[in-house]
């Protein structure tokens, strides 16, 4: 498994397999300051994060400390920060729920008109109608495939998928007029 792919279990004492020693509450509270003053956290980041290098006592009492201090956003605050930056990378609804569910935090409702929207310029930017053009009918099968799967990976829902393949990527000239089947 790689570096980056490896999953730290929580501290245990019985079974201590860390090579260093769990931190104090200070040392906590100072870890807490430092992940807070990056970014934004949810308690649930939080309190993995702490997890993975404390008792699950000292875990607790640093989560109600910075609770009091008022250093944690509220999770309101936080649901639509990251909903809004997720959103400006073009990921779609499924994909921002996703993530707001690993973040503890409630889901969000996507408005059709805005998800169209921003799938819409998503492909326009990587395909056009023209694309399809000279293409026959396996071709044009699979590029329409691939932009499916496209849009699916980045947590569109299928009938976002399916109304951008019917109605944006039909390609007509003034010479011949090609519109591709309708069965997405």
């Amino acid at each position: 498994m790689s570096f980056y792919g490896r999953k730290r279990k929580p501290y245990n004492k019985e079974n201590s397999t860390f090579k260093r020693e769990p931190l104090t509450l200070s040392e906590a509270k100072k870890k807490l300051m430092d992940l807070v003053a990056r970014r934004d956290h949810s308690e649930k980041e939080l309190r993995k994060k702490l997890a993975q290098r404390c008792e699950p006592e000292v875990v607790e009492q640093t989560i109600k400390w910075a609770g009091e201090q008022n250093w944690l956003a509220s999770p309101e605050k936080l649901k639509t920060q990251f909903a809004e930056q997720l959103s400006r990378r073009g990921k779609g609804i499924r994909k921002i729920n996703q993530k707001l569910k690993e973040l503890g935090l409630e889901s969000v409702k996507a408005e059709a008109e805005t998800e169209l929207e921003k799938a819409k310029k998503l492909v326009l930017s990587k395909w056009s109608p023209r694309d399809f053009k000279g293409l026959d009918f396996k071709e044009s099968q699979k590029l329409k495939a691939k932009i499916m799967r496209y849009l699916i990976t980045r947590g569109y829902e299928s009938h976002v998928v399916s109304s951008i393949l019917k109605n944006d990527l039909k390609y007509s000239s003034a010479n011949e007029e090609e519109i591709y089947d309708d069965e997405f």
